[in-house]
């Protein structure tokens, strides 16, 4: 959760959900999932919330082509954050890709920490608590999910079987055109 928490590619939509999964087996406990969860999200956010605090804009944009962090996903941050205040960091949380990018434009524009922190911690709660539970959930009905995914599987397979037969088929028979046209081939590339 720290390495989420801090924009690097690991959703907690699926970590949290296997976690909830593992308390429904016994091996760990609900609460102290959710601490746990929460604190490495935390740390990971106040990561990123010091890089824009104490290196600004500019470093954000430079380091964060590394993660994937484009200048447009930081404008879309900013501008919720310029909209809505402090209450952007509380409801970035329920937004996926927002939900840790937030965090950056929290810090360009000087949030007090305390605030952030606040703020953040509400937010970062609420979705770990759903996650997890619903990972329990998931392992409360486990054998429902696994028959209906029995039954839908070999359903997806077939089709996209029969999708690719047809894919080829048309482009087998687009080159058979093209060879019997040799002159209404398109060369652009």
């Amino acid at each position: 959760m720290t390495l989420e928490g801090a924009t690097l590619p690991v959703p907690s939509e699926i970590v949290l959900p296997l976690t909830g999964f593992l308390v429904y087996q016994g091996r760990l406990e609900f609460w102290s999932a959710v601490a746990a969860a929460t604190l490495g999200s935390l740390v990971g956010t106040i990561v990123d919330f010091g890089i824009g605090y104490y290196l600004g804009r500019p470093a954000v944009l430079r380091y964060g082509r590394k993660i994937r962090l484009s200048e447009k996903h930081l404008m879309i941050t900013e501008r919720w954050f310029a909209n809505h205040g402090s209450a952007a960091v509380l409801l970035a949380r329920f937004v996926p890709l927002l939900r840790t990018l937030i965090a950056f434009p929290a810090g360009t524009a000087k949030m007090r920490i305390g605030k952030f922190l606040a703020y953040s911690t509400v937010g970062i709660v609420i979705w770990d608590i759903i996650l997890i539970y619903l990972g329990v959930l998931a392992g409360q009905n486990a054998s429902s999910i696994v028959d209906t995914l029995d039954a839908i599987l070999p359903l997806i397979g077939y089709t996209a079987v029969g999708g690719v037969i047809v894919a080829l088929l048309i482009l087998s028979r687009r080159r058979g055109r093209n060879d019997e046209n040799p002159g209404s081939r398109d060369l652009s590339v």
